[in-house]
């Protein structure tokens, strides 16, 4: 039995590439179904619409994507447009009356209100809470500055507040109180959250008596690691918040090869240790001999704008994003998958 992990990182309006990747997932592979879902910022947003979508993953995600885009006109210029949001987006966020009448005391340029409104008309909370996919969503704690996750599967489950909290990028948004803490978006202190997905898949050994025998991994990465020499100023600092931004694990096929090569070995060693050797006892040991092999993961990185695109809602860029990201699906879905053999 496979068990997957989804893995979607923050990025703004580039999340609409992650919904074209999850359309094409299921249109076009009829066993997808993530075991968990791992997600920051915009990753979280689509995370909890595929799992609490009252239509469903792929029409509630469609229903978001669809909502979020920015009226087009053609008054407005072609290359005007991508900035339109920058003044508001109707269904999601509006300059901040505070920041108007009281600059110096505003915590946030926007108004993020219909955004909460709209994912209570798409979600059904309780649809999310008791879902059998996990969902864990990344925020930082604006006080002690540490990454705290939370997820569907704790005793609290997942509310509006704390899914919002992990897109809750500062100063565009105000940071979010849950309990006694305040938080912000997750993608200020790691932008892949790569590692809770790598332990829920390493923590499966059975479902319902079928031992699980292949771990994947599929990451929507919305940063481009490469990209050309900045020539101003403008373009140094986009460059810089991509590179900020963008996952810093390097995710290739070498590195996961050798993670499982010392697994194998690690087992071979256990099968030739005497019994009652007192490195059996030893606690790092034993952590070691519970690692399970994962296959190398499969990376779709949207490569086309980088920062200058993420808070770009007009209908002309969100739709190319869509249709890039279905076409990279079913790209990689042709391509022969690397697969971790046994022993696991």
């Amino acid at each position: 039995m496979k068990k997957t992990a989804l893995i979607l990182q923050g990025g703004g309006a580039l999340g609409a590439y992650q919904y074209g990747v999850i359309k094409g997932f299921y249109e076009k592979d009829k066993n997808f179904n993530p075991s968990i879902i791992t997600g920051v910022s915009i990753g979280a947003i689509n995370g909890a619409v595929m799992l609490g979508g009252k239509l469903g993953p792929v029409k509630s995600l469609e229903k978001l994507w669809d909502t979020l885009k920015t009226p087009s006109s053609s008054f407005i210029p072609p290359k005007w447009r991508s900035s339109i949001s920058k003044f508001g987006n109707p269904n999601m966020y509006f300059i901040n009356p505070a920041l108007m009448f009281s600059p110096l005391t505003a915590q946030s340029i926007y108004d993020i209100s219909p955004f909460c409104k709209l994912l209570d008309e798409i979600i059904d909370f309780d649809q999310l809470n008791t879902h059998p996919s996990t969902l864990i969503i990344e925020t930082v704690n604006v006080e002690s500055g540490q990454l705290e996750r939370f997820s569907n599967k704790s005793e609290e489950g997942l509310t509006i507040d704390k899914i919002i909290a992990s897109m809750s990028i500062p100063p565009n948004f105000p940071a979010v109180k849950i309990d006694q803490g305040y938080y912000w978006d997750g993608g200020l202190y790691a932008n892949m959250p790569l590692s809770p997905a790598i332990n829920h898949l390493e923590a499966l050994e059975s479902e319902n008596g079928e031992a699980i025998t292949e771990r994947e991994l599929i990451v929507v990465s919305l940063f481009r690691k490469n990209a050309q020499m900045p020539s101003n100023i403008n373009e140094v600092t986009e460059r810089i918040k991509e590179i900020i931004f963008a996952g810093k694990l390097n995710l290739d096929k070498k590195m996961f090869e050798q993670m499982n090569d010392c697994i194998d070995l690690i087992k071979e060693i256990d099968k030739d240790l005497n019994k009652d050797s007192k490195v059996r006892e030893n606690k790092v040991y034993q952590k070691l001999l519970n690692h399970k092999k994962i296959n190398p993961p499969l990376v779709l990185e949207y490569r086309a704008e980088g920062v200058i695109g993420t808070d770009d809602f007009s209908e002309q860029a969100m739709d190319f994003r869509v249709r890039q990201g279905y076409r990279d699906a079913v790209a990689t879905l042709k391509k022969p998958r690397e697969v971790a053999l046994s022993p696991n």
